[in-house]
């Protein structure tokens, strides 16, 4: 299913080469300035293949503070002038870090680069056949952008717009299409997440093996987070980055990037303040124990009762364990087993913070939301159990960490789908060509009905209403007409739907291709009038309203 991952990963950069080369200058000039950073104020002892791991996942620190004045800039000055300051400041900063690091550094500080590049490559292919990005996720974060290029506040209850500032600017400077920029920035986010991880093995063991073996298992070990980008998660995914450099720069010692990443990180997902807070509680927990083995012993029966309700198809542990299940994990927990005879604290604290963060999902914060929701649990597992693993390849023998790191990559290659999950890809060629009729054609006050669903994400509380099930979602963002969503299961021949539709002044439907599209069967055609067609993509006017 992956073989022809790497062909259609030159496909895209053939089509994309001057975006992928715009976004890879905004990512490298933000790990250098970071690099430079670290350089300069830390201890001895640190190398440069550490340091410079660690910058890979505090780039968006640069990117997101260079990112506020564009648009801030965006409604005084043109366009072109923007570009200038912009790609003037870059170049400045880029020559003072230069200068400060020259002679100063040694070969191992591209080591990092070349994997992330590799992996970046590697990611490249997943997005060659996309339309757009993937989910109803993406169509928001979308709309979004858009209002923030409008100089518009996109909402009073949106409170994460980091991810958002960072793309607008991008946009901004580069003139890119919105849609491709979100691709393969997300695409370049998967392939530094797993570079940090590098840091804190290596400063634990000492080890370069070991510290290389962990990032295997993060980049390749399971389907997350790579999975996320199915479900358009690109803010929590560009947050890991950098909760990773904040813990990075916690171990340094440095206050104030400190400070400024925690800021940085809560900007870009909220959710990160409460991840902080986590990992702060297990670090004290796992101080603080007088008995070790006691509460290893503890935890341990912990998992396996969660285990345990997982496997019977708890309606919310079941998908969280379901990337995690078996044959990389379970070598994972008997590396534990030599992790803990040496590490000891450091295995309860691990362990700690994903019952912590399994435990989030069950607390309530208010009558509709918990500490965490179930997809942003699922989505950070990987990197504990990457810790682990990578601490536990620290006691094998050295020759075995190699073969082991081999094994993950393979099983990865014939196991996980590279490519798109059919799952959450609602647009396709039919729907781009639908979308474009609708842009072109469609009168301006047009008012769509699109498929909807009710989607539950925490333990407690209300579903999340009316999130969009097919390419639908896109109509509003991509052409500005007027959107009402309506369950998918909607019975389109009764009376009291189409009083409805004419109540809400709706004047078509839009069906897609997916599983959760509308069923319209045209069974009165004095309601409905199929207007366009192309495969399973249809479009029909409602009729018949106010005629008495």
């Amino acid at each position: 299913m992956n073989n022809d991952l790497f062909i259609d990963g030159v496909r895209v950069f053939r089509q994309n080469w001057a975006l992928i080369l715009e976004i890879l200058i905004c990512i490298s000039w933000g790990a250098l300035l970071v690099f430079a950073t670290l350089k300069k104020t830390a201890k001895q002892g640190f190398t440069d293949t550490e340091l410079a791991a660690l910058a890979l996942g505090g780039w968006p620190l640069p990117a997101l503070f260079i990112s506020l004045p564009v648009l801030i800039l965006l409604p005084a000055l043109p366009a072109y002038i923007i570009f200038i300051l912009a790609a003037t400041l870059i170049t400045i900063g880029t020559g003072v870090a230069i200068h400060s690091l020259w002679k100063d550094i040694t070969l191992g500080v591209f080591l990092p680069f070349i994997i992330f590049l590799i992996l970046f490559f590697w990611r490249l292919g997943f997005i060659a056949n996309a339309i757009l990005p993937p989910y109803f996720d993406s169509a928001e974060h979308y709309r979004i952008i858009q209002l923030l290029l409008r100089t518009e506040w996109p909402t009073s209850s949106y409170y994460h717009l980091g991810y958002h500032i960072i793309i607008a600017a991008l946009k901004t400077i580069t003139h890119a299409d919105l849609s491709q920029a979100m691709l393969i920035f997300g695409q370049a986010i998967l392939a530094a997440i797993p570079l940090p991880v590098y840091f804190f093995i290596r400063r634990v063991t000492a080890s370069n093996k070991a510290a290389f073996f962990g990032v295997t298992l993060a980049a390749l070990g399971w389907y997350m987070p790579a999975h996320a980008v199915n479900w358009g998660k690109y803010p929590a995914l560009l947050s890991l980055l950098l909760i990773q450099f904040t813990l990075g720069a916690v171990i340094l010692k440095n206050r104030w990037l400190t400070i400024l990443s925690i800021i940085a990180s809560v900007l870009i997902h909220t959710r990160a303040a409460i991840l902080f807070g986590m990992l702060g509680a297990a670090w004290m927990l796992s101080d603080q124990v007088w008995n070790k083995r006691a509460l290893l012993l503890a935890l341990a029966g912990t998992m396996l009762g969660v285990t345990i309700l997982s496997m019977n198809q708890n309606q919310f542990l079941g998908p969280i364990f379901e990337p995690y299940w078996m044959w990389i994990t379970l070598p994972v927990v008997l590396l534990s087993a030599l992790t803990f005879q040496s590490f000891p604290k450091l295995t309860i604290f691990s362990s700690l913070a994903i019952l912590m963060s399994l435990a989030g999902i069950f607390i309530p914060v208010t009558s509709s939301i918990t500490l965490l929701d179930r997809p942003l649990v699922e989505i950070i597992l990987f990197l504990p159990l990457s810790f682990l693993g990578g601490l536990g390849a620290s006691r094998l023998p050295k020759f075995a960490v190699p073969v082991f790191a081999a094994v993950v990559i393979l099983h990865a290659w014939i196991s996980y789908n590279f490519y798109p999950s059919d799952c959450c890809q609602l647009a396709d060629r039919n729907d781009a060509a639908a979308l474009d009729w609708i842009n072109k054609r469609a009168p301006a006050d047009a008012h769509f009905a699109i498929a909807s669903a009710d989607l539950r994400l925490n333990a407690f509380g209300t579903p999340m209403q009316s999130a969009g099930t097919d390419a639908g979602i896109w109509i509003a963002p991509l052409t500005q007409r007027a959107t009402l969503p309506l369950t998918y299961l909607t019975d389109f021949t009764t009376q009291s739907t189409h009083d409805l539709l004419c109540d809400q002044q709706v004047t078509h439907i839009y069906i897609g291709a997916m599983p959760q599209s509308f069923n319209l069967v045209e069974t009165n055609p004095e309601w409905y009038e199929t207007i366009f067609v192309l495969s399973k993509t249809q479009i029909v006017q409602v009729t018949g309203c106010g005629d008495g």
